[in-house]
């Protein structure tokens, strides 16, 4: 796995898998991740501090694209919308980020004279396979030949 900071976030791409999109990528925000809240532990041994541990599980955040689009992008997400789909993250260094998302919502900005249409594009990680039946399965990080499944 890649120890260094990436030095330019320009020629981030996306892939989603079943779609072969009409747009480009103008911007993009990977998905985050957090931890549940704390769950107290504190007991009547305590004298001076109430005591936590982590929370069990991680919620992986939103991804958005903003993206320029083409009309025919309608036709090609139209039919995902609401479906679980991989999405690879391909960074400028070449490491990759892959999650399984459901597709929420397509929405074009106002069109302007001069400018290119943009939308955005909201995919809601959902950390299940799409496979039959599903299987719980985090972020997947890649870099050259090595692979890390997250826990």
């Amino acid at each position: 796995m890649s120890t260094t900071i990436l030095q330019n976030g320009h020629r981030t791409l996306i892939t989603i898998a079943g779609l072969t999109a009409s747009f480009e990528e103008v911007s993009v925000n990977p998905p985050g991740m957090k931890a549940d809240d704390p769950v107290e532990q504190t007991n009547m041994r305590a004298s001076n501090y109430r005591t936590f541990l982590g929370g069990s599980l991680l919620t992986m955040t939103e991804m958005t694209l903003k993206v320029h689009y083409g009309v025919a992008v309608y036709t090609q997400i139209l039919p995902i919308l609401r479906q679980n789909r991989l999405v690879t993250i391909r960074f400028f260094d070449g490491s990759t980020v892959s999650v399984y998302c459901i597709i929420t919502s397509f929405t074009p900005e106002e069109l302007q004279i001069n400018e290119k249409p943009t939308a955005t594009l909201v995919l809601t990680p959902s950390n299940m396979s799409t496979s039959n039946p599903p299987g719980e399965i985090g972020i997947v990080y890649a870099t050259g030949t090595t692979t890390t499944v997250a826990p």
